[in-house]
């Protein structure tokens, strides 16, 4: 009987932690259902674990050309976690929707098309889109709140769950995390 070991370095991914000081005891399981990256990334946020144990993405992206208040097709950059049928807004409490149609053909960009406008205009760099608890024409909010960031990065195995170390307070160095997830992470320190 013969043993296999691999190994795997990514050295093109971002290391955003600087230094770890507590962390969940014994880790976490994340959620993959909810994702269609192959790759859970150091620095994303995570939610509390639900009643299962399970901890899920809290998922973003940040907004990569500017749109109008009308506009039904976003672009946004690569790397998001957003699938079709994920409900998106862009400003709390404002309108969210579902979206449509994701088009991944440009390599710079993803274009997000939502069922109906989210009554935002949006800038490059500094907007971004979140996912939301519930579709309507108001009240939007996170369908999960973030407690932590996953501290060291793992492929995503499709119908398994992902253990990985989870973060509660350290400090990160160009984690690009918008303001309404970065507020709620008391513990973390982005500079």
């Amino acid at each position: 009987m013969s043993m296999t070991v691999q190994k795997r370095k990514d050295s093109r991914l971002p290391k955003v932690f600087e230094h770890k000081v507590a962390d969940i005891r014994g880790g976490v399981s994340v959620a993959t259902e909810d994702l269609n990256v192959d790759y859970l990334a150091e620095g994303r946020p995570l939610s509390a674990p639900d009643s299962n144990g399970i901890c899920h993405v809290v998922k973003y992206a940040k907004v990569q050309a500017n749109a109008t208040d009308s506009a039904t097709k976003i672009k946004v950059y690569k790397g998001h976690d957003f699938k079709v049928s994920d409900v998106v807004f862009a400003a709390e409490n404002g309108a969210a929707y579902a979206i449509t149609a994701i088009d991944t053909s440009n390599a710079a960009y993803d274009e997000l098309t939502v069922g109906t406008t989210l009554g935002a205009a949006l800038t490059k760099d500094t907007s971004y889109l979140f996912q939301g608890a519930a579709a309507g024409a108001s009240g939007a909010a996170l369908k999960y709140e973030p407690l932590t960031l996953v501290g060291t990065g793992k492929p995503v195995i499709a119908n398994d769950n992902i253990n990985t170390d989870a973060w509660m307070i350290g400090t990160t160095k160009g984690n690009s995390l918008p303001a309404l997830i970065a507020g709620k992470l008391k513990g973390i320190i982005n500079y």
